[in-house]
């Protein structure tokens, strides 16, 4: 494998307003974002395409 130094606490490493974008990811592949459990449930079965493509945006 790649080994990688840091650590997940860094401030690079921290996705800022991490909750509205999975909103905007999980409205964008057709997944319901009024219940955050349901939405996650939804976006474990999407295809990767379609969560990196929803993501598109952010990029």
């Amino acid at each position: 494998g790649i080994s990688i130094s840091g650590t997940v606490l860094n401030g690079w490493a921290q996705t800022e307003a991490a909750p509205a974008k999975a909103k905007k990811i999980a409205a964008e592949v057709g997944c319901p974002t009024d219940n955050t459990k349901d939405m996650i449930k939804c976006l474990k079965f999407k295809p990767a395409f379609n969560i990196t493509y929803g993501a598109r945006h952010f990029m």
